[in-house]
């Protein structure tokens, strides 16, 4: 198994929620408990999970912030159309 150590978890005790860090911490809880039971894996199969939880944060983040953006996009006002409009009212 690796012998490097874990980076330590990150605080969800902020006062804004992000789903960034909420997937994060959540991502580093499954490899924990991936290296606390080691399955007589080799060191290659540890690499590549490492790389490709690398990879799915990446892919989790291009996610959170197109679903921020669009969030965002939808909460801004239509705004009127510039210039002048003639209405003709009937009497």
């Amino acid at each position: 198994m690796m012998s490097s150590q874990l980076p330590p978890d990150d605080s969800m005790d902020d006062e804004r929620f992000s789903w960034e860090k909420w997937l994060r911490l959540g991502l580093r809880a499954f490899k924990r408990s991936l290296h606390r039971y080691n399955f007589g894996l080799p060191d290659a199969f540890w690499e590549h999970l490492e790389n490709a939880f690398s990879e799915l944060l990446a892919a989790l983040r291009i996610v959170v912030q197109t679903a921020r953006h669009r969030g965002q996009a939808s909460q801004t006002p239509a705004r009127p159309p510039e210039g002048t409009i003639d209405i003709e009212w009937e009497e």
